[in-house]
Order: structure tokens, then sequence, then C-alpha cells
């Protein structure tokens, strides 16, 4: 049984491993002002929007249109009926997100069309599409993801796959540090949340105050604040390392995006120490753009940072 796979352009993992594993992206539309575009991570389009992201400050008005289930199921039968005998979808948390529930619709709406097409074309009429919540945002369902390629190709049924992924959903914790306090505060009181109000913007940006926010299973919320950016990202690096020398991970990843040139985010305080620290005991580091998507709500060069552990709190 061959087996596709298949992740929403907000979900942050590099394009080459995007390619190798032929993973196909659902792009989301993004409206900034008045402004039109297309996240579909491509790198080069991602950084030059995130070099540009100051000057949509003074666009009072951004939001995300994901793909509805007719788009989805159309890309379904176009792209992976003839392809794939089973589908995999990975999408970003449905607590954040419609594209869960629209990807879940459209495996329903393409189920009947799908079989007459494999019939059509001599195959066997047996197809089908898992949909899975990755339960987090950013880096997180990167962590899925990873765990996905390395389960398909092996001989293990597609029930146990789905099962599997599912608990590694359960046990991933994302961090985000915003560079910019300002996207967290504008962009969640157009949504009606007070996790981060104006009150703290304007303290924090006076004392330089960073939040650190925490996804794990489909809420988000802040679990501390440090000094500066830079001593944010030390403290997420550091809960990392302290997985990894505990040997405490589901899965051998600790996966980054960052919302800005990829060259800077290695130069911050603890990303080699990281490494140095992952390679010592086999465990992968990705590092990608933070999409779009993520950035018309947290704004450029903030970093996000994921892994899978069932022994860690927040």
């Amino acid at each position: 049984m061959k087996t596709g796979l298949v992740i929403d352009a907000a979900v942050d993992l590099p394009q080459a491993f995007i390619r190798d594993h032929d993973i196909h992206v659902l792009p989301i539309e993004l409206r900034v002002g008045s402004e039109f575009i297309i996240d579909r991570r491509d790198p080069v389009a991602t950084e030059r929007f995130l070099a540009g992201s100051d000057d949509k400050r003074a666009e009072g008005y951004a939001e995300s249109f994901p793909p509805s289930a007719e788009d989805i199921a159309q890309t379904f039968l176009d792209d992976w009926v003839t392809e794939c005998d089973h589908l995999l979808c990975i999408t970003t948390t449905k607590g954040r997100s419609k594209i869960f529930m629209n990807a879940t619709e459209a495996a329903l709406q393409c189920a009947r069309p799908a079989r007459d097409k494999r019939a059509r074309a001599g195959m066997s009429a047996k197809w089908g599409a898992s949909v899975i919540n990755s339960r987090a945002l950013f880096a997180g369902p990167g962590i899925t993801v990873y765990e996905a390629t390395r389960l398909i190709g092996t001989r293990m049924p597609v029930e146990a796959i789905e099962s599997r992924l599912r608990e590694v959903a359960d046990c991933t914790h994302a961090f985000l540090i915003p560079d910019d306090l300002y996207y967290v505060v504008k962009r969640a009181s157009k949504k009606g949340e007070n996790s981060v109000n104006w009150a703290a913007y304007a303290v924090g940006s006076m004392l330089h105050i960073k939040p650190i926010l925490y996804g794990y299973r489909d809420e988000t919320r802040p679990v501390g604040k440090a000094r500066g950016f830079r001593k944010g990202v030390q403290t997420v690096f550091d809960h990392a390392m302290d997985q990894i020398e505990r040997g405490t991970l589901e899965v051998p990843l600790i996966n980054i995006s960052y919302g800005g040139p990829l060259a800077r985010c290695a130069q911050l305080p603890g990303f080699k120490a990281l490494v140095t620290k992952a390679r010592q005991h086999q465990v992968e580091v990705l590092l990608s753009h933070l999409s779009m998507t993520a950035a018309i709500n947290v704004g450029a060069n903030g970093m996000a940072l994921a892994f899978a552990s069932r022994d860690f709190t927040a």
C-alpha cells in the first residue's frame, strides 16, 4: 500500500524536508489590509514577506482563510486518488484553525468519486484518507509530520500509524517567543482574546519583557516571561536540551522555526549548544521559516520550538 502525505501551509518544516518526502502543501490565503497573499510555504516568498512585515504594522486588519472542504476534496481527487492507496493529512491544531474540520469533511466528500476514478483507471477501488489533528501550532505540527515520514513505507498498518500519530500529537509541546508584542496583542484583540492585553504590552515594551507562549493539546497560553527576546529563546533552548539529556523525547526531533533569516536564528544564544547536544544523542534538529500565516499573528523575528515528550510539564 502506498501512502501519501499532505500538510497545510502553517506547518513549519524546511522546504528540503517537504520535497524529499514528497509532501503536498495545502495553501492558505491571507489578507493583510487590502493585500491578498497565498501562503504556500515557499521559502523565498516567505522570507520576502517576513522582511517587509514591519511595514505592515499600519495595516489594521489581517486574517487567514483556510482552504474550503470543496477545494481540499478537489485537491485529493486531482493529485492523490491514483497516486496512492491511502492519504494522511496532518493539520494545524483544530483549536485555532478550521483546516482540520474542512479536511475531514473533504475526505468524506471524495470517498465515492475516488472509488469511481480508480475503477476507471483499472485500479483497486479501495482508497481512503485520514485527517490527523496535530493539536499544535507553528513548529509543533512538524513533530507529528516527521513521525509520519518515519512510519510510512513500513509494514505497520495504516490504523496503527494513525494511532501512533495521535499519541505523538498528544505529547507535543510547542513554544513561541515573539519579538514584537504588538502583533500578538493586535491580532488577539481582533479575535476577542485577552491572553496578552494592551497594558501588558505597554509595560513589556518599556521593560523589554517577552512572554513565552506555550501550545499543548489544542490550547495556547503564556507560561512565563523573560527580560528580552534572547533570554526567552535561551530558556526554551535549555528546556529542549534537558529533554534530550534525559532521553525523554518520543520522537528524535527538535523542530525550530524562525521569523527571519535563518542564519540569524543560528546565532541566537544556546542554538549551537542545542545542535551539539542533539547530535550527541542522535536527535535531529530541523530549522525552517515561521510561516506567513503565523507571521500575521505574531510578527517577524519570533522563534518557535517544539518537541514531543510524555514527561515534560511546562
